[in-house]
């Protein structure tokens, strides 16, 4: 089963407020420059358009699937696959800051598997997402912390 990304209003503000203000600059340097033979700037606007890229990447390309043996994710360049039987824990209702956040929302869930790892994630429901992983693996516990 695929679940896609919730997307948090800060992470849209930032994918799209960023690839419209790039936009907005190639339009200007298109149309208002006096030297079309200036070659400054290309190394700092083929790194602009890679930023904005990799931005919508990650806004369009963020979800997760749960077979019967794995738990698998993919957000941009980033990918992987988690056996079930190694997640030993889901904590809902806090975020994690730093590490592995294939994510593009806050409160989303953390997964702990094997000892010491932990992966961020933000289904568009928590509750359905739980619900399914609990269904094919119950032997997860599940810790909710309400709200930060």
């Amino acid at each position: 089963m695929k679940f896609k990304s919730r997307k948090d209003f800060f992470f849209l503000a930032l994918s799209f407020g960023f690839t419209t203000l790039v936009f907005c600059a190639f339009a200007y340097q298109f149309y208002y420059s006096q030297d079309t033979r200036n070659q400054n700037f290309i190394v700092g606007d083929v790194l602009l358009i890679l930023i904005a890229g990799l931005l919508l990447w990650l806004n369009f390309g963020t979800e997760y699937e749960l077979t019967p043996t794995y738990f698998k994710y993919k957000s941009g360049p980033l990918k992987g696959a988690i056996p079930l039987e190694k997640i030993t824990e889901i904590v809902e209702g806090k975020s994690l800051w730093i590490g592995l956040r294939p994510a593009t929302a806050r409160k989303g869930l953390i997964l702990k598997y094997d000892i010491y790892n932990e992966l961020y994630i933000s289904p568009r429901t928590n509750e359905s997402f739980i619900n399914k992983i609990l269904e094919l693996d119950s032997q997860i516990k599940v810790t909710s912390l309400g709200k930060e």
